[in-house]
């Protein structure tokens, strides 16, 4: 069962006040996707994002799912150690991203492979996550999502459940197919966990899209997801945080970074509802 925290309820009923008075013309979406769209568990289990999808089910070659695993046992826990600074994990996340590239594409990368994991993925979608697009697209309200995943897997799960639609914008990691339909590289920049912000959309169609809208409802998993709003000015914003591990651990620090606290590893119902009430008011 998901229950709901909100750790200062003033706080969050004076920014509900403003979304509902500013309505769905003020508002936009920024959210995560893995463990913030899909849910962290399935059936008992817990998901995995597309590259472990790829890693873990020996989707490519043995010396694939090997050197990939070698990777991840020296690059996480640089990753997750609060004791190392930002610049120093930065240039750490590119050259992880960078090797991995390299091996991914040498051992068989091709679009099959991406049509398995957007079939595994597909399955993770969190309940009411259709509505929330539904709702959204309706209303003409935009939708950034960012993450440092795989793009080409997270436009096939949004297709396979209709909700690929024109207000929704993807920023992550993309393959470059070549007319075989191997991948041989990745388009533009690499998108890692640290430098997944708005700033990635200026000088772009939806740069424009959000201009005037100035309050935002963000969705992440993790204090992480708390930067991806920051570098475009913005009036009022509202953080809605999703903490399924770790609880005991993290709890504190989510209390004191999101407006509200979804813990359970439930619906997007609590979001739906936020959504529906500033509709209304339109």
């Amino acid at each position: 069962m998901q229950n709901i925290l909100i750790p200062d309820k003033s706080s969050f009923e004076l920014k509900k006040k403003k979304f509902l008075k500013g309505g769905a013309k003020s508002i936009q979406v920024v959210s995560d996707f893995d463990r913030t769209l899909t849910t962290a568990t399935y059936r008992g289990q817990k998901t995995n994002t597309a590259i472990a999808q790829i890693r873990n089910n020996n989707f490519l070659e043995d010396e694939y799912t090997k050197q990939a695993f070698a990777l991840f046992d020296y690059y996480n826990p640089i990753e997750i150690d609060s004791s190392i600074p930002l610049e120093t994990k930065i240039p750490m996340m590119e050259e992880w991203w960078a090797t991995h590239l390299g091996i991914i594409v040498k051992y068989g990368m091709n679009r099959r492979v991406v049509n398995k994991v957007i079939a595994i993925q597909s399955k993770y979608l969190r309940s009411g996550t259709k509505r929330f697009f539904s709702l959204l697209s309706k209303n003409d309200v935009p939708v950034l999502i960012l993450s440092s995943a795989l793009g080409d897997v997270i436009e096939g799960v949004l297709k396979v459940h209709n909700a690929l639609t024109s207000n929704v914008h993807v920023i992550s990691n993309y393959f470059e197919f070549d007319k075989k339909r191997n991948a041989i590289g990745y388009k533009g920049k690499i998108v890692h966990v640290f430098n997944k912000d708005e700033s990635q959309i200026e000088g772009t169609p939806y740069f424009d899209m959000i201009a005037n809208r100035k309050n935002v409802i963000l969705l992440g998993d993790s204090l992480g997801d708390l930067k991806m709003v920051g570098q475009i000015p913005y009036d009022e914003i509202i953080k809605i945080g999703f903490l399924v591990e770790n609880v005991e651990t993290q709890l504190e620090e989510f209390k004191k970074n999101f407006d509200v606290i979804l813990l359970g590893d439930g619906s997007m119902d609590f979001v739906n509802e936020l959504l529906s009430e500033v509709f209304v008011k339109n």
